[in-house]
Parts: C-alpha cells; sequence; structure tokens
C-alpha cells in the first residue's frame, strides 16, 4: 500500500472508532513514529498530511536518529520524543524536542525543569505509566502517578504537563489490550477526582496510548493521542 493510502486507511480507522465511542475525530491528535525510517519518507509524510489538514507530529524513539533528522522537518511538525532517555541526554532531548512522552520517574522529570529552565523554556510533556507493571519496560507504577503530578505542578515555570502515555503489554489479539487502556482512563478520572486536573494543561489530562494493531481500540477507551508507525510506514 502507498503512503497515501495507508494515511487514508489511518484516519478511516481514527473516524470510525471515535465514532463509535462517541468522541470527535478532529480531537485524536496522530503523532506518526518515524523509528528507523528515511527522512525522504517522513518529508512525504509531512506533505500528504498537511495537504489533507492533518497536523503534523512525528515521534522518534532514539535522541540519535532525532538529531540527524531533526533539521530537515518543516518548522509546523511537532516533535515527539517517546523512547527512554538517559540522563546525559536529557538536555539535548530538551533542545531538539517539542514533546517528551517519555518522563518515567521524578529523578526525569526534575533533570527535564533543570535543563528547560536553564534554556528558558516550558517543556512539553507526558508522563509514562507503566501500565502492565512489567519489570522490563520503564515507567511509572500507577501508585507513583499522582505523587509525580503534584511535582510537575510545582516546576510550572518551566514544565507544561500535557497528559499521561502509556505502552500495553504486547498481544497477539490487540482485543487483549483493553483493559490496560481502561487502567488508564481509570487513572485520569481519579486524578480528576482528586482535584489534580488544574495541573495539566488547560485542565485536560490527555492519553497518549495505542499503537498501530490496537490504537482504535485505544480510541474507544479514551486515548486523545495515538503513536503510528508500522500501519503508516510499513515494517521496519
Amino acid at each position: 500500500m502507498s503512503l497515501a493510502g495507508a494515511l487514508d486507511e489511518v484516519m478511516r480507522r481514527i473516524e470510525s472508532a471515535a465514532v463509535r465511542s462517541g468522541g470527535d475525530p478532529s480531537k485524536i491528535a496522530l503523532v506518526a513514529v518515524s523509528k528507523k525510517k528515511d527522512i525522504s519518507l517522513i518529508k512525504e509524510y509531512e506533505q500528504l498530511a498537511m495537504s489533507r489538514g492533518i497536523a503534523v507530529a512525528i515521534g522518534e524513539n532514539y535522541l540519535q536518529e532525532l538529531k540527524r533528522k531533526r533539521s530537515h522537518l518543516h518548522p509546523d511538525t511537532s516533535v515527539h520524543m517517546i523512547g527512554a532517555l538517559q540522563s546525559n541526554k536529557i538536555r539535548e532531548a530538551v533542545l531538539l524536542s517539542d514533546v517528551i512522552q517519555s518522563v518515567n520517574s521524578l529523578k526525569t522529570l526534575d533533570l527535564i525543569a533543570r535543563c528547560a529552565r536553564a534554556g528558558k523554556k516550558r517543556q512539553d510533556i507526558f508522563l509514562q505509566i507503566n501500565v502492565g507493571n512489567e519489570p522490563q519496560k520503564s515507567g511509572l507504577l500507577l501508585e507513583q502517578v499522582e505523587e509525580v503530578v503534584r511535582q510537575a505542578g510545582e516546576l510550572a515555570d518551566c514544565i507544561h504537563l500535557k497528559g499521561l502515555m502509556a505502552i500495553t503489554p504486547y498481544f497477539a489479539n490487540p482485543e487483549d489490550s483493553r483493559p490496560y487502556f481502561r487502567q488508564m482512563a481509570d487513572v485520569r478520572e481519579r486524578l480528576r477526582a482528586g482535584g489534580l486536573a488544574h495541573v495539566f494543561d488547560t485542565g485536560a489530562i490527555l492519553l497518549s496510548m495505542g499503537m498501530s494493531a490496537d490504537f482504535d481500540i485505544a480510541i474507544e477507551e479514551g486515548a486523545d493521542v495515538v503513536r503510528v508507525g508500522t500501519a503508516l510506514f510499513g515494517k521496519r
């Protein structure tokens, strides 16, 4: 399938899932995950998305790749860092990223805040949640979320908290991811009930969840942002 056809199919799935859940398809943000993809393909995606009126956001897993590609991207393209960051790479990540979705600990949050403040920047972030409590994955445990949200609120001069991000465990059947997406929606409701929505941008608590195999299920369960690579660009 051509890139244009793949993008049309992804947008069709987004619209169908939003309609099924009673939501507004225009409110679902698509982050195109361009890991290990050539810049020429990313440029083609930018042009296609812009011609369709789709806000262009690119997600990168590796800082070295982001450094190589950043200067080639359109000025209106939003760059999301979605991979884990080593402490010594955070300064560069703050310089290069519009959004850092992989804030997985208090230490990482504090380092990002320090680098953003030094650069006179207010960094957009998502807190990464280890919703499956998987030892091989990074991210906050569910019981840690409220504490870190409160800490982010203390750093509002340099931190712009957008929402929560999760990578669910892998399942051969995408439907098996649904309980984890529901858990994320439950976390959002608990934060709202606890009076913490004001810490987030405009009082919204965005959920970034769902990838190529299961993003329509994630939308049905409340996702605001989906991260799609293979369904757009093909297998790596």
